[in-house]
């Protein structure tokens, strides 16, 4: 008889073994919320590279046997191909496509979330079994037909893990939405949002996607932990190498501020019906966690075209232009250009 899988992981093992080492003896540091302090907490205890990002019984045994064989089984040569900057084809973008839609709905926070929103008929999470759709689903295309761009932090810069690993910031179907996800403490992957009129001749193709790398600036990735930071629903870890007091003030005071809103839940193709959309997932998300959180979640990264740098524009500084642009239009001023 197999033997039942307890220890449900939500966020692959795989995928969070980039944020440890054989040095840090597979390790990783660790912030958490408490809810009996009801605060977070910087632990002193670190987790083992398989004791973070799971819960038990999560999922049933069928769904978990699915998960292995139809998503990470697949998708970890896909994980190395992006992390190495390989380029994918278009099979590759669509099975990138599914395990980035399965992994949105994967996690306990979204799972709260749906569960409450069906408390008024009979809940038995049968909802759970169909996270998991076929690789040529429609709504992949919506990853797979983006451009895609690999951020690379600069040097002494890196990427947190948190347990809502998929930070979108908005709707699927929404041109507008970005799709981050770290893949490392070095890199992360985006999905761009949409260019929406795509100039092209009557009969011909339009070009296929762009899958490109920009290194970001110095302090560039901060910006991009501090929303990462504030997505996560109760835990995330960061690479014992990484860890400082900036990081650790960061994730004390804003982890789980305001978690990502359950975009899979619902749909909208645009920025009107996507606010009122927004408005009725924040009302059901501050009754599930009896908190009232504001009517409106702002989100700096979005929209993000991928092309901004090209024109001098950098979405991830506080400056919100590029270093060489600040160079051009200040050359009295002490900037360092890589």
């Amino acid at each position: 008889m197999k033997k039942q899988t307890k220890k449900n992981h939500f966020s692959p093992v795989f995928a969070n073994q980039h944020w440890t080492n054989e040095e840090n003896g597979w390790h990783y540091k660790y912030y958490y919320y408490c809810p009996h302090r009801k605060c977070v907490v910087d632990s002193h205890k670190d987790k083992g590279k398989t004791a973070w990002g799971y819960e038990f019984n999560l999922y049933s045994q069928e769904l978990e046997d699915k998960l292995d064989t139809e998503i990470e089984n697949n998708t970890a040569q896909i994980y190395d191909k992006l992390s190495n900057e390989e380029t994918l084809n278009n099979d590759e973008r669509m099975k990138w496509g599914q395990f980035i839609i399965t992994q949105s709905m994967r996690t306990p926070s979204f799972f709260k979330y749906r569960e409450e929103l069906e408390k008024s008929s009979d809940v038995d999470n049968s909802f759970k079994e169909d996270i998991i759709g076929c690789q040529w689903c429609e709504d992949n295309k919506y990853i797979a037909s983006r451009n895609w761009i690999i951020l690379e932090a600069a040097e002494g810069d890196f990427f947190v893990r948190t347990d809502n690993p998929v930070y979108m910031t908005g709707f699927l179907h929404n041109p507008n939405t970005t799709i981050f996800y770290p893949l490392s403490p070095k890199k992360c992957f985006v999905a761009c949002s949409f260019i929406e009129i795509q100039l092209a001749l009557i009969g011909s193709k339009l070009p296929f996607p762009k899958q490109e790398v920009l290194k970001l600036e110095k302090g560039n990735a901060y910006k991009i932990n501090f929303d990462l930071i504030k997505s996560a629903s109760t835990s995330l870890i960061v690479a014992k190498n990484d860890n400082n007091n900036v990081i650790s003030k960061m994730n004390l005071e804003l982890l789980g501020a305001f978690p990502q809103i359950p975009y899979m839940l619902s749909s909208a193709e645009n920025d009107y019906a996507e606010s009122i959309k927004v408005e009725q997932l924040i009302q059901l998300m501050s009754c599930t966690d009896g908190i009232e959180y504001p009517e409106y979640r702002d989100y700096e990264l979005k929209p993000f075209y991928g092309i901004e740098f090209s024109i001098g524009i950098n979405p991830f500084s506080v400056f919100g232009v590029t270093n060489q642009q600040l160079k051009e239009l200040n050359p009295d001023i002490e900037i360092e250009i890589e």
